[in-house]
């Protein structure tokens, strides 16, 4: 009966209608809102801000990798040319120096051409026969001069390959006393002032000497010119002013008034 009685009693009422909100309650939550969007349109601009300066640097960073760039390609032109002078330069020191051995081959082959057609002088066994000793050593001059040897110690080793028998005993002798500091011998000229001095027989030098005193001209002067040249052979060491004065000595007296 009761609960027919409570469903009675509920029968016919209206249902319940929401609450109303008051002004006071209206006003927090809008200007929570407000606060709300106020933070987020601050956290916005803090990252809007942060953006603007990231893309700055990164605007400053593209400029400076520009520039950088700049120099490299500046710096890479300049090696390029630098690397092509340096080439030119290196083609032209090949080119030089295989023209110089060229030259120098041509040379080598000329001088190997020269030294093999030229024959070398007869040996001197170290006779004491002034003419002889003569010849040898204008054969060796000479020879010297054809093979273009210019040292003077190159010609006194060469001169001296040329020696045998009692001339080379001699030159052995001569290298002791070298060795020893008792005598020297530094040019070819030397060397041929020592030959002559020690080979030369004084007999033979004076036998020469009294040749030429008593050598007179007796019929044409060019028959007397070359009877005075033979004899001068037999004294190669005799000196340009007694040469002079003997020839004059041995013409006849119209001649030497001339």
């Amino acid at each position: 009966m009761a609960s027919q009685y409570n469903l009675r009693g509920t029968k016919g009422k209206e249902p319940a209608r929401p609450e109303e909100t008051s002004p006071a309650h209206d006003q927090g939550n809008l200007e929570e809102t407000v606060n709300r969007l106020v933070a987020d349109v601050a956290t916005h601009e803090e990252t809007i801000g942060f953006a603007t300066k990231t893309f700055q640097g990164f605007k400053e960073e593209m400029k400076l990798m520009r520039e950088q760039m700049a120099e490299l390609v500046a710096m890479n032109r300049s090696l390029s040319d630098l690397v092509k002078t340096l080439q030119d330069k290196v083609a032209g020191l090949r080119a030089s120096n295989q023209g110089l051995l060229r030259t120098n081959s041509s040379s080598s082959s000329q001088e190997r051409t020269s030294r093999i057609d030229v024959q070398r002088p007869a040996k001197y066994n170290g006779s004491r026969d002034a003419r002889a000793i003569d010849n040898f050593l204008f054969q060796v001059d000479y020879y010297l001069d054809l093979q273009n040897i210019a040292e003077e110690d190159l010609k006194i080793k060469t001169a001296t390959m040329l020696l045998e028998g009692d001339a080379m005993a001699w030159w052995r002798r001569k290298m002791l006393d070298i060795e020893n500091e008792d005598c020297t011998i530094r040019t070819f000229d030397n060397f041929r002032k020592q030959l002559n001095e020690y080979f030369m027989s004084v007999d033979a030098e004076r036998y020469a000497y009294r040749l030429v005193a008593n050598l007179k001209q007796t019929g044409a002067l060019r028959d007397y010119i070359r009877a005075y040249q033979k004899v001068m052979l037999d004294v190669p060491m005799m000196p340009e002013n007694d040469k002079l004065h003997w020839f004059i000595i041995g013409l006849q007296s119209w001649a030497q008034a001339d």
